[in-house]
């Protein structure tokens, strides 16, 4: 679910509510072989998916696929109901029960609760009223929408004493140790995700969806984000059995910690069969199916060496020389929050005649790295070394960077959701963000996600720049061959996927071949995208971006074609696909 963000307005509010209980009934029980669960996902009789209760069951996948599955269950999804593989019909049963997923107040009201990775939250609001948001017990709809439309100042005697223990309960099972008083306003990135988390223990529904995406969480955010989520796996509700919990993520490193089982979602394909997680190779077996399911493995090779690193090493990613481009000890905050960290003391060199691929998701740092290295064009604040041939350039501006040698180009531009004028959405560049944010036109308490998709309004208006189209990229990327760049820096250069021979097939490999053109010509070409397919096939060396540091390396600069990487190694660097 996507939230737009700006001033406080009746359009927020309405976002923080989408993703509480609706008022559509829930449908009859159908007779069924399969034992009651939390979630059984059936396509003639047979379960395709299934999140047992008391238990966390992970669901991994492309970003793409994850947010398909989650827009599914929460009754968002286009797609006709009942959909949730590429081919046929599926039945989905929720605590034994056929779900009603035509909205959000039906996948609500089925016993279905998202929770969206602190997305959802009402500013205004206090911690207390934003747990209770949409179920509470003494008020009807209409009343709760007013309440939150007065605002801070409204009478909070209507809040009663069940309301009161549905609240302490909800915030001690998952582990928040904050006064239900307090403003929403207060929270940090880990707390927003445990107050939507106790939403959903507050309204005791059967089956828990938790988005893992969004910002990246430090070491000991991570630890807490994951406990939560097992305590909320534990904890019996009032008359009826524990919850089942569905964790949509791509991240595979310490997924048995938190994770009973695992599903990974084929592009365009079925479920895998479930994975047990309590084996000692559970968590490689789910990463080789991941590496299957985004293709690009070749299952008779071996997978390429590389290094792994952990969340506290150095992030640097060797070789370093003195020839080519070198990024030392790069730091690039959030455009609207001096205080985040999107890329964290980062270095890596780029040699003549090498491609790097940086492989990680929106806000992982590895395309916020590029695009503030280029003109700081990304980052309240920003701050590190850029040299070429060993010489300190000056990339403070686009002009001054473009001088120096260094391009950068992108078919799919960062954007931030922003809404004016009446909660109205926009679509803002990062620069455009830390302006507003710098003149007061954008709250920078907002959780504002990066994203490569134009808004609906900026797809709507007609003249309104939304970056280039396929063919101009692959054209822009002939016109850098006949720059004096010396340094060439590409986010998500390669385009939608395709079989051999189709046109989406035959632009990629066109855009393959130009890439590693650039290189040959004796530039440093540096890429940097979520598809560790695409990555492989044309970088000589990837690193692995999480939290804003280097997490793993693979690859070597000159290896034989046989040597090359596949989706598997990039994948294993990383420890998934975030």
């Amino acid at each position: 679910m996507d939230i737009h963000h700006g001033g406080e307005s009746t359009g927020d509010l309405a976002g923080a509510l989408a993703s509480v209980r609706g008022g559509e009934a829930t449908a009859a029980p159908e007779s069924s072989s399969v034992p009651p669960a939390a979630l059984a996902v059936l396509r003639d009789g047979r379960p395709l998916l299934e999140v047992p209760f008391g238990t966390v069951h992970a669901v991994l996948g492309t970003v793409s696929a994850l947010r398909h599955l989650i827009a599914h269950l929460s009754g968002t999804s286009p797609a006709p109901r009942g959909a949730v593989g590429a081919s046929g019909s599926e039945t989905v049963l929720v605590a034994g029960r056929p779900a009603r997923l035509s909205s959000r107040a039906a996948s609500s009201a089925s016993g279905v609760a998202v929770v969206t990775a602190g997305q959802a939250i009402s500013w205004s609001q206090t911690i207390g009223e934003n747990v209770l948001l949409g179920s509470e017990r003494g008020v009807g709809l209409r009343e709760t929408v007013m309440r939150l439309l007065r605002g801070r100042s409204a009478d909070r005697t209507s809040v009663g004493q069940s309301d009161t223990e549905r609240i302490h309960r909800a915030l001690a099972v998952v582990g928040l140790d904050r006064s239900p008083a307090d403003s929403a306003g207060a929270l940090s990135v880990v707390e927003r995700r445990l107050v939507e988390l106790a939403r959903a223990v507050a309204s005791e529904a059967s089956l828990i969806v938790i988005d893992d995406s969004g910002p990246a969480l430090r070491a000991d955010e991570v630890e807490r984000w994951r406990q939560a989520m097992v305590e909320v796996a534990r904890a019996r509700r009032t008359a009826a059995p524990t919850s089942g919990v569905l964790l949509a993520t791509g991240a595979v490193t310490g997924l048995a910690r938190v994770a009973t089982t695992a599903t990974v979602l084929a592009v365009g394909g079925a479920p895998s069969p479930s994975i047990r997680l309590s084996t000692v190779d559970g968590e490689r077996e789910v990463l080789a199916a991941l590496a299957a399911a985004v293709g690009g493995v070749d299952a008779s090779r071996p997978v390429a060496d590389g290094t792994s690193t952990s969340d506290h090493a150095s992030s640097i990613a060797t070789p370093v020389t003195a020839a080519g481009l070198a990024v030392g000890h790069w730091t690039a905050s959030h455009p609207a929050d001096p205080g985040r960290t999107v890329v964290d003391d980062l270095s890596f060199a780029c040699a003549p005649g090498e491609v790097l691929g940086l492989f990680g998701p929106p806000d992982s740092g590895a395309g916020e790295v590029l695009l503030s290295v280029f003109g700081r064009s990304y980052g309240a604040r920003t701050r590190g070394t850029v040299a070429l041939d060993g010489a300190v350039v000056d990339v403070s501006t686009t002009d001054l960077a473009r001088a120096a040698g260094v391009l950068y180009t992108t078919e799919h531009p960062i954007r931030f959701d922003l809404a004016f004028l009446g909660g109205v959405p926009s679509s803002v560049s990062p620069d455009a963000l830390t302006r507003m944010v710098r003149l007061g036109v954008a709250d920078p308490r907002r959780d504002y996600r990066a994203t490569t998709v134009p808004s609906g309004l900026v797809a709507a208006l007609p003249g309104v720049h939304r970056g280039p189209d396929a063919d101009q990229f692959t054209e822009s990327l002939r016109v850098v061959a006949d720059t004096e760049a010396r340094a060439v820096l590409l986010a998500e250069p390669f385009g939608a996927t395709g079989a051999p021979g189709s046109d989406h097939g035959r632009r990629r490999a066109e855009r393959y071949a130009r890439i590693r053109s650039l290189a040959a010509s004796g530039r440093a070409v540096v890429v940097s995208s979520e598809d560790p397919a695409a990555l492989a096939a044309v970088c000589d060396r990837v690193v692995a971006v999480r939290a804003g540091r280097i997490v793993g390396t693979v690859g070597t600069v000159g290896a034989a074609d046989a040597e090359r990487l596949d989706a598997r190694a990039v994948i294993e660097a990383m420890g998934g696909l975030a």
